[in-house]
């Protein structure tokens, strides 16, 4: 282009070039609606319905999230090898590595583009893919690229801005992070996937914004959360980083903060739900890993976390959606909190040895107490701990 410098928008960049794109190849393309995101993902679920129920995670999982999952693929333009290995901290529900769950929501994705492809409808993400295409016949290049707010530009966007850069010795490509104003809910940046991870990329400036605005906690990155000990009465408030790449926690001691590493955790394996409530079926496929300070529960092995799912246990502050850190044993005391399965359902109740018949009981009275007798019942381990997201 013929000025020396051009202050240009990304999405004036991506209409000039999709626009390119429709007419070179005379095709029509429609926008999906929100409906239609919708109608298709119902289509998908019901093809792959046999396997999604034989999957806890997937079964219990709104529209909206297995909705979202998909478009954050689309956005990151993730091959199957590199959804199975990504870091998706700050995605809320976390998914392990390489797990089943993965391999079909991966395949749930790629059957809604093809559905999407079928009926000639885009998203926004499509068009970024649409105009980068047209960028390569084109003799757009610059040798100077100065880039703001990538912190809300998806894999897709930074790679379609990258197509642009004309690489000399003397070029440079300049990223600017603001560290606090994330808006867009895919952004690559923001789960701390590091710039290298984009396409054909040499990292020559890369700049954080280091303000006092910036200093603010992010509320897509930092998860903040309260660690009880059900023993000592003990509560720590502690935050964890999405943006961070290492294992470690923030402790907050109200004014100030403490770092922990690596080196003074435990990585305590995460699994699916346990009812607090009606006892639930039990699924013994381990969903992530959550880092505890050693300190806090006193031992490196036999800790195990589940996911509450129900009310039956509020009354000992333990609600719905909490996680409870469980030691891994056999036997219990009375007036412990176990974790118990009873007839190949998993619960998690309060132990009564007072009586001849044990009994599991709830912590809320809208439910009955459950009664061990003439029931294959075993302790699968005692509560030691409560970890709430707040």
């Amino acid at each position: 282009m013929e000025n020396d410098i051009e202050f240009l928008s990304l999405d004036e960049l991506v209409d000039v070039f999709f626009n390119k794109y429709i007419t070179n190849n005379k095709i029509s393309l429609g926008e999906i609606s929100e409906a239609d995101k919708i109608s298709l993902l119902k289509n998908v679920l019901s093809i792959n319905e046999n396997g999604i129920n034989k999957i806890k995670t997937l079964k219990n999982s709104s529209v909206y999230f297995l909705l979202d999952e998909i478009q954050w693929i689309k956005a990151s333009l993730l091959s199957k090898e590199e959804y199975m290995e990504v870091n998706r901290r700050g995605r809320g529900k976390p998914i392990r590595k390489n797990s089943i769950v993965r391999e079909l929501l991966y395949e749930m994705y790629i059957e809604y583009k093809e559905m999407m492809t079928a009926k000639k409808l885009i998203d926004k993400y499509d068009k970024v893919e649409l105009a980068k295409a047209m960028v390569a016949d084109s003799n757009n290049r610059y040798i100077h690229i100065f880039l703001d707010n990538c912190e809300n530009l998806t894999r897709s966007e930074l790679n379609f801005i990258r197509a642009f850069y004309d690489k000399k010795d003397y070029s440079s490509f300049t990223y600017l992070i603001n560290s606090i104003d994330v808006t867009e809910r895919h952004a690559w940046l923001k789960n701390g996937i590091k710039l290298n991870y984009l396409d054909d990329i040499e990292i020559s400036r890369n700049y954080r914004f280091t303000s006092a605005a910036s200093k603010k906690p992010n509320e897509y990155s930092l998860e903040k959360f309260k660690y009880i000990n059900l023993k000592h009465r003990s509560e720590h408030s502690f935050l964890i980083d999405g943006a961070s790449t290492k294992p470690e926690i923030i402790i907050d001691w109200n004014a100030k903060q403490e770092v922990i590493k690596e080196d003074d955790l435990v990585e305590v394996p995460m699994y699916s739900d346990i009812a607090a409530g009606e006892p639930i079926p039990m699924n013994g496929e381990q969903e992530s890993n959550f880092y505890i300070p050693y300190n806090w529960i006193r031992g490196k092995k036999d800790n195990f976390i589940l996911h509450v799912k129900g009310d039956s246990m509020i009354n000992a502050n333990i609600n719905d959606g909490d996680f409870v850190v469980i030691r891994r044993q056999q036997s219990a005391d009375h007036n412990d909190i176990v974790a118990a399965e009873i007839e190949g359902s998993a619960t998690l109740k309060r132990l009564n040895l007072k009586d001849k018949t044990p009994y599991l009981m709830p912590e809320n009275p809208k439910y009955q107490p459950i009664s061990l007798e003439n029931k294959e019942a075993s302790i699968l381990g005692v509560a030691i701990g409560v970890i709430k997201q707040i």
